[in-house]
């Protein structure tokens, strides 16, 4: 078996999520290169002479009689362009197109990183309710488009547990798009007990019709600042004074225009939003200090327990909420229960008291409390790991990939090319567990 991993070349890691893929070298605390996941594209006749520039990437068709340029990394989608379209390879945590990847891998590896693939072993991550097909596909791609020297496809859920410093583990992963629990035990998934669901859109769905319909301030208009030609100073809830582009707004397409929209929730969800660590209380929450926010438009104003109702999805869902909509995704209690369920008696004890709490959808102000006291009403002994730094947080997938990568004892646990060209598609299921 050929061995790949040596001192002398350091793997790479790639993590590829809904919101951003993370690239990096093994061995490093932090990935190098963080880019979105989300493109813009361009569709353009098939004669059309395409100049190239900074932060673009020619693309393969995107469809079947156009061709698109594709606009990736951090000057990318979030760049106004004419006519541009957004693009999202993920879909439920897992890749569902495959065309814009090897672009998005290259950007991250060669434009930011500035390596050579086919110097380094490279190991990608994979949710753990991935499919056979998604596996040898990246594993293709890896070897056949990249020529890497040896690769390996990783569990989230094990490289979050190892992130930990743990074997065994619950590992609670809130994402951007998914929230999924999964029990790790030695290392390996118990896949009887992995559940998931589309938690984290709800959440941010309600976070948009609070802003736009919310009774206690003027309806919010999210424009982004790539839209709007000037503004004046306002008092806080007072209507916004602005001038919105038209130029622009009039060849700005429906992919974009929501892109830009859903970006500017995610920021206020991520600036002001919190959970009670005792659960939903109309009268604590309206005791908690207030948040200020500005939006692009200039319209700013202070937010009190609405900001709280947010991350309350997480948890709970109200009657009205449950009776309008009776196929709501599951809370985070509910995927636990769901889980433990699943699980011999004899190891809910101990993976409870090893439950580890990952993805950047976790950051949540109070919500590391507010699982802590959901989860001591059925198990005294509940010991919950949730890194305060929000970086070890938000990729520890990557980082346990890192740790896992650069193990002495990995090594012989690469897929090699010769192995590859060898044994073929199979290789990967036999030896990536």
């Amino acid at each position: 078996m050929v061995q790949y991993g040596g001192d002398e070349v350091s793997a790479l890691v790639i993590d590829i999520g809904t919101s951003s893929l993370r690239a990096g070298y093994a061995g490093d605390d932090t990935p190098k290169a963080i880019i979105p996941t989300s493109y813009g594209f361009v569709p353009v006749a098939r004669d059309g002479d395409v100049a190239m520039a900074e932060a673009e990437t020619e693309a393969e068709p995107t469809a079947p009689k156009e061709e698109s340029k594709l606009y990736i990394g951090q000057h990318g989608p979030s760049v106004w362009r004419e006519d541009m379209q957004i693009g999202n390879p993920m879909s439920e945590g897992l890749i569902t197109d495959f065309k814009p990847i090897p672009y998005l891998i290259r950007y991250a590896l060669k434009d930011v990183l500035r390596c050579k693939p086919e110097d380094h072993p490279v190991l990608v991550t994979e949710p753990a309710w991935n499919t056979p097909a998604n596996r040898e596909r990246m594993a293709e791609i890896m070897f056949e488009e990249f020529d890497v020297p040896a690769f390996y496809i990783a569990n989230t859920g094990v490289l979050n547990a190892f992130a930990a410093g743990k074997g065994s583990a619950l590992v609670i992963d809130i994402g951007h798009s998914t929230a999924s629990v999964t029990p790790v035990v030695d290392g390996f998934v118990l896949r009887k007990g992995l559940v998931h669901s589309a938690l984290p859109q709800l959440v941010y769905a309600h976070a948009k019709h609070t802003l736009i319909t919310s009774y206690k301030h003027p309806a919010v208009q999210l424009f982004s600042h790539q839209l709007i030609a000037n503004k004046s100073p306002v008092e806080a809830g007072s209507p916004p004074r602005f001038t919105v582009r038209e130029d622009r707004l009039s060849k700005t397409t429906p992919s974009l225009a929501s892109y830009y929209e859903n970006r500017e929730v995610e920021e206020w969800v991520q600036t002001v939003a919190g959970v009670l660590d005792q659960g939903w209380n109309e009268q604590a929450a309206s005791q908690r200090p207030l948040r200020h926010y500005e939006f692009p438009t200039g319209f700013n104003t202070y937010f009190g327990p609405e900001r709280f109702q947010v991350g309350e999805l997480f948890f709970a869902h109200s009657r009205d909420l449950v009776s309008s909509n009776p196929h709501l995704p599951r809370t985070i209690p509910s995927l636990i229960s769901q889980a433990l369920a699943a699980c011999d008696p004899d190891m809910r004890q101990v993976l409870m008291g090893n439950v580890v709490l990952a993805g950047g959808g976790s950051l949540f102000a109070g919500f590391g409390e507010r699982l802590n006291n959901e989860l001591v009403r059925n198990f005294p002994h509940v010991k919950i790991h949730a890194p305060g730094n929000p970086a070890e947080r938000r990729y520890g997938g990557w980082l346990g990939g890192s740790i896992l990568a650069s193990l002495g004892t990995f090594h012989q646990l690469w897929i090699s090319k010769e192995e590859w060209q060898e044994h073929g598609k199979p290789i990967v299921a036999q030896r990536c567990k």
